[in-house]
């Protein structure tokens, strides 16, 4: 992208595309900032001109940010930057973010703008499901999609952008997914190590097969409370992905190291593992995409996963 600007090649149009914690916004924001550079060297922002300073104070002119109001974005909210684009003489930038919220009007009104774009006026789209967009607003985008990063470059970014040591960083790299954002938000969360206590207890209360009916549906009705489910649940098939990988060939640091080693002599085989494993990601899956009554299907998660635990030989 920077190398389309260095070449004043850059559509009036980007789209990028990645899910939630890709490093979408953080793209797309330095993209605003070169675009709108007084002074900008090989497509990169100078970081020290007006426009720069403007711009990381965050009170730019001529950069305007459109988010969802409530679930989606409106057409009043594009309508009401209009007067503005069409004012001549310098760069404009408008990033809209979580651009397939926007209402069919919206879109419609968005539509309008990129077919006669005014000179100097650059939309920058960030869509975690572009395929909801316009198919007349897509052929109209020069679309990128951001790919998930190595283990390597994200401990790289927690250990330069966090100050995290090593250690640290490289475990929350192991549980980002190759997402910075997700990285990030990791460290900054001041409960995580919380969570992963808890993950871990519940491991090995499942494995063990102590708990009683109703502790299962009790538990299941606190997981359904907790905002941070869809982490926590990551957190346990983690947990349950390095127990069989511990089984199976036992080469790889693991997250189970740091439990304890009696976790072999529990579980056993590896199919019944698998199965734990595809049973949570298939819960996260129905949380994700439907409606589904969440402490039901927790309840259900629970009590299948100890029923299998407690048929497998020790």
């Amino acid at each position: 992208m920077t190398g389309m600007l260095s070449k004043e090649s850059l559509s009036h149009a980007i789209l990028l595309a990645g899910p939630s914690g890709s490093g979408k916004k953080s793209w797309g924001k330095a993209l605003a900032q070169a675009v709108l550079c007084l002074n900008r060297s090989y497509g990169e922002a100078c970081m020290g001109c007006v426009s720069c300073r403007q711009f990381s104070s965050g009170n730019h002119p001529e950069y305007f940010l459109i988010e969802p109001d409530g679930r989606k974005i409106k057409i009043e909210q594009v309508r009401s930057l209009h007067t503005s684009f069409h004012l001549r003489g310098v760069n404009k930038v408008c990033l809209i973010s979580h651009a397939e919220a926007m209402t069919a009007e919206a879109s419609s009104s968005l539509l309008k703008i990129l077919e006669e774009p005014p000179e100097g006026l650059y939309f920058i789209l960030l869509a975690e499901q572009p395929r909801l967009l316009f198919d007349t607003i897509l052929s109209r985008c020069q679309r990128y999609k951001l790919q998930p990063l190595s283990r390597d470059q994200i401990q790289d970014l927690l250990v330069k952008k966090k100050n995290l040591g090593a250690d640290k960083a490289a475990f929350l790299a192991r549980l980002s997914s190759g997402l910075p954002g997700h990285a990030f938000n990791l460290a900054d969360d001041e409960d995580f190590n919380k969570r992963f206590e808890e993950a871990k207890t519940l491991v090995f209360n499942l494995v063990s097969g102590h708990d009683s009916t109703y502790h299962l549906l009790s538990q299941a009705n606190s997981l359904a409370e907790r905002e941070d489910l869809l982490s926590f649940l990551d957190l346990l098939c983690i947990f349950y992905r390095d127990c069989l990988v511990k089984l199976l060939c036992r080469n790889e640091e693991l997250l189970i190291s740091h439990v304890r080693p009696t976790i072999r002599e529990i579980v056993d085989p590896a199919a019944v593992m698998e199965e734990v494993i595809r049973l949570i990601n298939s819960t996260i899956y129905e949380l994700n995409a439907t409606n589904v009554n969440r402490r039901l299907l927790l309840e259900k998660m629970l009590i299948l996963m100890q029923r299998r635990f407690t048929q497998c030989p020790g």
